[in-house]
């Protein structure tokens, strides 16, 4: 691959060339700062992964479904990666998919409406966080769909829609970041 200049395919390219900097900056990153402040390897992630996952979600995948108009379809440039991404992100259970990780995801669904919380004033309420501790979220992630899945993933990355949570889900300011909390209003595929 040629990462000099404009990428010959485009959402494919770039999530190679972001893979580029966490791959030779991760070691320094992911050290205490000199003022002893936290590392930033949580926010590396997230600025990095946005174009990583958007990208190829948005040109190749959108387009693959009928989702999208067809003036940015990366999809024509690689058909094998559009099939691939047409195959494994689809109405089968994410557990299925090759990307899955095993008692790593879980999910709660809080319908929209007046009782929808203000995350950015409080982070995530301790009730939503008690339903993703519970014995019933991580079957409920492995049960989403892997369209819903990227979906609300590619949502929370685009809108902003992400917190970082602590050590036990929580979002406690100043506490090292150990997880992310993608929050989408996406409620079906």
């Amino acid at each position: 691959m040629n990462v000099n200049g404009k990428p010959a395919k485009f959402s494919v390219d770039i999530p190679r060339r972001c893979q580029m900097p966490i791959d030779e900056l991760w070691p320094l990153i992911s050290e205490k700062r000199d003022d002893g402040s936290l590392p930033l390897n949580a926010s590396f992630l997230l600025a990095i992964s946005t174009p990583m996952i958007n990208l190829p979600i948005e040109r190749i995948w959108k387009p693959e479904m009928g989702h999208a108009v067809g003036h940015l379809n990366d999809g024509v440039l690689s058909g094998r990666l559009a099939g691939a991404m047409r195959e494994n992100i689809a109405n089968h259970p994410i557990s299925q998919a090759p990307f899955y990780q095993p008692d790593v995801w879980r999910y709660h669904y809080l319908p929209k409406g007046t009782g929808l919380p203000d995350l950015s004033q409080g982070g995530l309420p301790a009730d939503v966080g008690a339903a993703l501790e519970s014995p019933a979220g991580l079957p409920a992630g492995a049960a989403l769909t892997a369209a819903l899945f990227c979906k609300i993933l590619r949502n929370g990355l685009a809108h902003g829609g992400v917190l970082y949570l602590d050590e036990h889900g929580r979002s406690t300011p100043g506490a090292p970041v150990r997880a992310f909390c993608f929050v989408s209003t996406k409620e079906n595929d």
